[in-house]
């Protein structure tokens, strides 16, 4: 089977920026999906806004994945807060296209305790080839921040957790969230808002497609 006949959805959770508003206003998900920091500026008064994080990072995966052959489709608007459904629905439609499709939704973290932190990817609950993907992109981004901290759920045999999140369930493919750090948690949010982490965590991403897609036997 031959690269260009799979397809990744890029999708990436929540809202953009509308440049014809002000900070923090100017964050179409406002005011949830953000978290005011003290002592940093991030994306404008010590604002981390979710979603422009989820986007730069995603851009960069698209970037990798065409620069290597493969078809991306993203089902995120750059501005708006989409509906989950609307995202889906594109996905399943155009899936019928190609011989193979991955989707891929990208997010940061937040939590009530301010000292959480890490990286963790979800599946649905049960085996399926989601956690054959989430296992690679797991073993990449650790393999990369060795340091990091890794929120596992090892219960089944891997390191995927399991919900029924929409995206996961609603999907005809296989699909995979990972949740890139918590942005309220400070030092997370610093790295998550220094562009060579993007990079990184992008390009941790876009390896685990090219991982999985062999494993699926793809060849470029």
């Amino acid at each position: 089977m031959n690269i260009k006949t799979f397809c990744v959805f890029l999708d990436a959770g929540h809202g953009g920026l509308n440049p014809k508003l002000k900070v923090p206003n100017n964050y179409t998900t406002y005011p949830s999906k953000c978290w005011q920091h003290k002592n940093s500026l991030f994306h404008g008064y010590g604002w981390f806004f979710e979603g422009v994080f989820n986007r730069a990072v995603t851009v960069l995966i698209e970037k990798y994945l065409k620069d290597w052959g493969f078809t991306v489709i993203n089902v995120y608007d750059p501005i708006l807060d989409l509906a989950l459904g609307q995202r889906v629905k594109k996905a399943n439609f155009a899936s019928s296209s190609f011989s193979g499709s991955l989707y891929l939704s990208i997010h940061g973290n937040a939590a009530a305790n301010l000292d959480a932190r890490g990286f963790e990817v979800y599946t649905s609950p049960s085996q399926t080839k989601s956690d054959i993907m989430a296992s690679f992109l797991f073993d990449e981004v650790r393999e990369t921040f060795p340091n990091w901290i890794f929120r596992t759920d090892t219960t089944d045999g891997d390191s995927d957790r399991e919900e029924r999140f929409y995206v996961l369930t609603q999907t005809i493919m296989p699909s995979v969230l990972s949740e890139n750090g918590f942005f309220t948690n400070y030092k997370d949010a610093l790295m998550m808002f220094d562009p060579v982490f993007q990079d990184n965590l992008a390009l941790c991403h876009a390896r685990a497609v090219v991982d999985y897609v062999k494993h699926l036997g793809y060849v470029f």
